[in-house]
């Protein structure tokens, strides 16, 4: 029995001692990264001792300014800087912020400014009033082709029974002037438009003058295709008839007026 005894501690001594250096090494804490817990004590983060009662570096710092908010700091030009049309009229305040004033603005001078063209816009004349004693708008006039015809609102077939259609969603003197004709097969057409020319000109007469236009543009466009009547600032006569044999396109005629 004492045999016995002395081998089952022999067993347990030989078990557990392994155990407890194995224990012994094993660590729960883990270093955190340096970027995860930053610094808070104050000479970490100013580079310098705290002051009691004096001035520290902390007061010099000047916070950077969301944009929009305006600092009596004085510090930099740009919360200075006025842009045309965009800001109030500022006025320097007593303690040296700024605040809306009622004097006439500083246009900042900044470089190549004046190398942007002016906004300008677009021209338009609503063809309402316009009508002359027969009921049209006015008389087209292309030299070149022979060609003059009374132009009547609306780009319908019966506008163009009579002559030429007048796009009602262009202007009817000033802008963009948008009309249409058939190109063949009724007693008005205007075909023969393919064959001008730029430089050709066309002259356009209503209840407040006459105007000339040079052709800046003939091509073939899709019939889908309306950019060309977009409002414009200058005055410009688009002209549009279908292509024959071919329903999908269209002639496109456009003209700039000339002194």
């Amino acid at each position: 029995m004492k045999h016995v005894k002395c081998l089952i501690a022999a067993a347990l001594a030989t078990w557990v001692l392994p155990l407890s250096a194995y224990a012994a090494d094993y660590s729960f804490l883990t270093e955190a990264p340096s970027d995860y817990y930053p610094p808070t004590a104050y000479e970490d983060t100013y580079g310098s001792q705290y002051h009691y009662g004096g001035p520290n570096v902390v007061d010099y710092q000047i916070p950077e300014l969301t944009y929009g908010v305006l600092s009596n700091t004085q510090t930099g030009n740009m919360e200075k800087i006025r842009l045309p049309g965009l800001q109030s009229a500022v006025s320097t305040a007593d303690e040296g912020g700024y605040g809306v004033g009622s004097g006439m603005p500083d246009i900042a001078d900044i470089p190549g400014l004046d190398q942007f063209p002016a906004f300008t816009q677009p021209a338009y004349t609503s063809a309402e009033g316009m009508e002359r004693p027969d009921g049209s708008l006015g008389t087209l006039k292309i030299p070149k082709l022979d060609i003059s015809m009374k132009v009547w609102q609306g780009e319908t077939d019966s506008s163009m029974s009579k002559g030429l259609g007048h796009y009602v969603s262009t202007s009817a003197w000033d802008g963009n002037i948008g009309v249409c004709g058939h190109n063949r097969g009724a007693r008005y057409t205007i075909g023969s438009i393919k064959e001008l020319e730029v430089g050709d000109t066309v002259t356009y007469n209503t209840i407040y003058g006459t105007r000339t236009y040079a052709v800046s543009i003939v091509k073939i466009i899709s019939s889908s295709d309306w950019s060309y009547l977009q409002a414009t600032a200058d005055n410009r006569i688009t002209i549009t008839t279908c292509l024959a044999d071919h329903p999908e396109s269209r002639v496109l005629v456009q003209a700039i007026e000339v002194e």
